[in-house]
């Protein structure tokens, strides 16, 4: 049996109970979770009784009461379901590890990447497997090309196969994505108003701040190439996109199914690649502590080779 931890040798957690403390969570709840994670009840009961002066949070890290609170400039949450932890050890981040969180206010389990090149989080078992095939099932009756906001610019010269401009002024570009697309939130069907309200309060940001969600299918051979979510500052997309909401915050993507081979989410710049589980959440934030966007988020969806891939969308904005 290995030794009990004492909480004030471990700072991360010792600020993560302050802040908590400083939000109004209950004390009894602070004291089982940190009892769960391993910590010594002497030194649990010491901490809490000596905290009469709570740290101040601060803005470089994820420190508030729920996931999506620390870099979106306007949040609203009422009773968030979970939140991060400050602090983190970063020491693993060429390993990729990660380490589980937990609130007092729900058991559900979160995992943060332990990298310090971007904030990106795990939620197992987000959806349950009735839920993702409902999803499943309707957004299959509704598929149309996925779209891209400008032709690869990457590509050699002739080689983008941009197919047709659209209406709202994106692309289909058969050389850089190739799944399809269904856009659910136009559906206006309960299941995905419900699971709207569910995504942005468990961010703990606003629903007006978000996009429509959708719906992807990857078959054998689809992808989805390295790209960033948000729109480049200063650009003609940025113009195009993000002039009157402003830019892509949040990204909440749910796996609804699981893959056969293939099909994976790989984070370049931190050499991770997540491979899909059924109701799992994939969560990250597009931005750095300033605010400016973060080029570290680059991903791609992998090729499916075996089976296909459906997973569900929500990006969240500035405004």
């Amino acid at each position: 049996m290995s030794a009990l931890k004492i909480l004030d040798q471990h700072p991360e957690w010792l600020r993560w109970m302050r802040e908590n403390l400083a939000r109004g969570c209950d004390r009894a709840d602070l004291t089982r979770l940190l009892l769960q994670n391993g910590f010594d009840t002497g030194s649990v009961d010491e901490a809490l009784q000596t905290a009469h002066s709570p740290l101040k949070p601060q803005a470089s890290h994820l420190s508030a009461p729920a996931l999506g609170q620390p870099q979106a400039p306007i949040v609203y949450h009422a009773k968030p379901v979970f939140m991060g932890m400050s602090a983190l050890n970063l020491q693993h981040e060429s390993q990729g590890n990660s380490v589980f969180l937990q609130d007092p206010l729900n058991p559900a389990l979160v995992s943060q990447v332990l990298t310090s090149k971007m904030q990106l989080y795990l939620i197992a078992d987000f959806m349950s497997a009735s839920e993702c095939q409902v999803l499943i099932e309707l957004g299959a009756k509704h598929l149309r090309a996925s779209t891209v906001s400008l032709p690869d610019q990457h590509a050699q010269s002739g080689s983008a196969q941009v197919l047709e401009q659209l209406g709202d002024q994106t692309y289909v570009d058969l050389s850089f994505r190739t799944s399809q697309t269904c856009d659910l939130a136009l559906l206006n069907h309960p299941k995905v108003l419900a699971l709207d309200q569910r995504i942005a309060q468990t961010l703990g940001v606003n629903a007006a701040l978000s996009e429509g969600t959708q719906l992807q299918r990857y078959r054998v051979g689809e992808q989805f190439k390295a790209h960033t979510d948000y729109f480049s500052p200063q650009s003609e997309e940025y113009v195009r996109f993000a002039t009157e909401r402003g830019n892509r915050t949040w990204t909440f993507m749910v796996y609804l199914n699981e893959v056969k081979l293939g099909g994976g989410t790989q984070f370049v710049s931190i050499k991770k690649t997540i491979q899909p589980r059924q109701g799992m959440a994939v969560v990250w934030n597009n931005r750095l502590p300033s605010g400016e966007v973060n080029p570290e988020t680059l991903h791609a969806g992998l090729p499916v080779l075996e089976g296909e891939k459906f997973v569900i969308t929500k990006w969240f904005r500035e405004r």
